[in-house]
């Protein structure tokens, strides 16, 4: 049985804080540790920028056959426990996730992420705990961003998936020695 990315970000988000050529430099630190996790055939999109001024740290929260997600801190130790994640990005293989797509969500529509990527932008949860989100598929894989539903416009988080849409691929580290 196959869940989708919505349901595992849910779990990891909480307060988030526009997007163009490399992954934010934010992402240096985790660069290595995501080509290490990433499963055999996936592949991860990280924007070029994102929006705010608080610093984040970011740290990979999930790791599974099927899956990888990047939880957003705004404290160096946050890990995935914690009220300090401020936004979540993930991918899966789109196979994987086809008895989940098109994703389901409070106020679904859908968004174009580019000329030729259609997405949807989506909520969960309730209260201060809503959750946005925005998804898509793309060269075989699902992608996922989100944030809780008041700390970014939705035209923001657009923004961040068009980034993500535009920049190249990280793949896995080729395993040696075998």
């Amino acid at each position: 049985m196959s869940i989708g990315l919505a349901p595992l970000l849910l779990g990891c988000a909480g307060n988030f804080a526009a997007a163009n050529a490399a992954p934010a430099p934010l992402f240096d630190s985790v660069l290595d540790d995501i080509r290490r996790e990433l499963p055999p055939g996936l592949e991860l999109r990280l924007p070029a920028s994102i929006p705010g001024e608080v610093d984040l740290y970011p740290f990979i929260s999930e790791a599974t056959n099927t899956k990888l997600v990047i939880s957003l801190g705004i404290t160096p130790d946050c890990d995935a426990t914690q009220a300090c994640i401020v936004g979540v990005i993930g991918t899966t293989n789109a196979e994987a996730a086809l008895a989940t797509w098109p994703p389901e969500g409070r106020d679904r529509t859908r968004v174009s992420v580019t000329d030729e990527i259609q997405g949807y932008h989506f909520l969960e949860g309730n209260g201060r705990s809503t959750v946005q989100f925005v998804m898509w598929q793309q060269d075989g894989m699902e992608y996922a961003v989100g944030t809780l539903a008041d700390a970014l416009t939705q035209g923001e988080l657009l923004a961040i998936a068009r980034s993500m849409a535009a920049e190249a691929p990280i793949r896995r580290y080729p395993i040696r020695g075998y």
